[in-house]
């Protein structure tokens, strides 16, 4: 409370000092203080449509498996959001805002450079509400590159950007969902082996999950801490002290679940499934379907295996036929055939919970830049009165961007949740755990790296890749493809309208 109250009571002093500096920016201290308002108000706009939009896949596979409802991965997604942003989103902003374009380029035409971000605001947050009015997923990477671009050609041509590291952005595009999908069906793979294809998943999943919780928390902390928040101090503590605590956090956690987590899940699934099973009444008719149905589904996964197991073996009775393709295949490695036991599956969700969090915390260090780089570099050219970019990113600008992302998740996010969380696959909630760390470990790690990927292509790419590893192996394809057609057109698009907008900057105002 102090560092805040002090942050508000210089602000007056720190506005006045940044006047001071205009002079070489060939602009008066009111254009400036218009321009930077109306920065602030199209960042904010952007913020809301990124929260609509982008924040939604946070949590879109926890609400698509049931496992929370939407209005409490609104309350998740707001907390983790907001605390990944203004912990560790300042490495990511510093990426976006220096690294796209030739800062040396704007030397003497500061206030093209200023009206530059404004452009890039406008086209970013135009595209992002049209594309969530639409209900398509698209990345705020790629609109927020796609702008820079679009300005920067207007302004100073091909010469202004860095190409080499345009197409290292491009490359993460491509490898941030390969990567991401990998990681999570190799998770699904092992808690698929280890768990839902033993003779009794229930047992096998207690004795997993201690292990699960181990690494889950472990890398988590350990990608948070390492080279982490400045405001924490975290950026000053050795390696091998971030491993220690890593460890031993996960091994702690792992303790707790397997002392008192794990028994407490067995009674209350053994509990839950006696009442969903028992005869059905006024109030459990449809809980009685559920487990009807759980188990019809697993009686005639026996019944078929069996069926195709007789006529392997060559057993041709009188009334045998051959087998038809409604038959199941032998199951792969990648692939099981085994319906999921519904007991098994519920000792995932707060699992998958607790990932998704993580997962939030990631996206908020990540994406919370493509929101507010453009706002810190209009802030920077205030307060140095220069376009040299020296300055950091503060944390307030940060948490600002982040309030943006929450009202927007409110207010719209429910549009965008369920095509990530229902209408690519059907998600459970050890699929759902899978998908969610795979795309977290992929999420986290670039943002340590300071890279700017597309955490959209993370968690989609996630979801098919399991969606083909599942029993059911369905992936909706028509909607993947609207989705992907949807990342093609996005940065050609928002790159055209932040050079429209710049283009009427160029000849109504400079």
């Amino acid at each position: 409370m102090t560092s805040l109250a002090t942050t508000l009571a210089s602000l007056p002093a720190t506005l006045a000092d940044g006047v001071a500096g205009v002079g070489e920016i060939g602009m008066s201290s009111h254009s400036l203080l218009i321009l930077m308002i109306m920065g602030g108000i199209i960042a904010f706009i952007l913020a809301f449509a990124i929260g609509a939009n982008d924040t939604a896949n946070s949590f879109g596979t926890s609400v698509g498996s049931k496992v929370v409802t939407l209005y409490q991965a609104y309350m998740l997604a707001s907390f983790f959001e907001t605390l990944g942003a203004v912990l560790i989103g300042h490495k990511v902003t510093d990426t976006m805002r220096k690294g796209v374009i030739d800062i040396d380029q704007y030397e003497n035409k500061t206030a093209e450079l200023l009206y530059g971000q404004i452009s890039i605001l406008s086209g970013c947050g135009a595209w992002m509400l049209l594309a969530t009015f639409f209900k398509l997923p698209v990345s705020t990477t790629h609109s927020i590159v796609g702008a820079t671009i679009g300005f920067s050609l207007v302004v100073s041509g091909t010469s202004g950007i860095h190409w080499h590291k345009i197409l290292r952005i491009f490359a993460s595009w491509i490898v941030s969902p390969l990567l991401s999908g990998v990681v999570s069906i190799c998770f699904f793979v092992l808690v698929d082996h280890l768990v839902l294809r033993k003779s009794n998943p229930l047992r096998s999943g207690l004795l997993v999950l201690p292990f699960l919780y181990l690494i889950a928390v472990a890398f988590n902390i350990f990608a948070i801490v390492y080279e982490g928040s400045e405001f924490l101090h975290f950026n000053e503590l050795p390696l091998w002290t971030v491993v220690l605590l890593s460890l031993g956090a996960g091994v702690l956690v792992a303790v707790i679940v397997a002392l008192f987590v794990g028994p407490y899940l067995r009674k209350k699934i053994i509990a839950e499934s006696s009442v969903d099973c028992a005869p059905s009444t006024a109030n459990s008719v449809e809980l009685g379907s559920v487990c009807a149905q759980s188990k019809a589904a697993l009686l005639e996964y026996e019944h078929k295996q069996a069926k195709l197991s007789g006529v392997s073996n060559g057993s041709h009775a009188a009334n045998a036929v051959a087998p038809s393709a409604s038959l199941p295949k032998e199951p792969t490695f990648f692939r099981s055939h085994k319906p999921e036991d519904p007991q098994a599956a519920k000792l995932f969700s707060f699992l998958q919970v607790m990932t998704a969090c993580f997962g939030g915390f990631a996206h908020g260090g990540n994406d919370v830049s493509n929101a507010i780089a453009p706002l810190v570099s209009l802030w920077a050219i205030y307060w140095e009165g220069t376009s040299k970019q020296e300055m950091h990113t503060p944390w307030y600008l940060l948490f600002y961007g982040a309030f943006g992302m929450c009202v927007g998740l409110w207010l719209l996010g429910h549009r965008v949740i369920y095509t990530v969380g229902e209408n690519l696959t059907k998600i459970t909630p050890p699929s759902g755990f899978a998908i969610e760390f795979g795309a977290a470990v992929t999420v986290l790690l670039a943002s340590k790296m300071g890279l700017p990927i597309s955490s959209t292509q993370c968690k989609v790419g996630s979801v098919v890749a399991v969606g083909l590893a599942q029993a059911s192996h369905s992936v909706r394809w028509h909607t993947f493809r609207n989705i992907c057609l949807s990342w093609i057109v996005t940065l050609p698009v928002a790159g055209l309208l932040s050079a429209m907008v710049m283009m009427m900057f160029r000849y109504f105002a400079l």
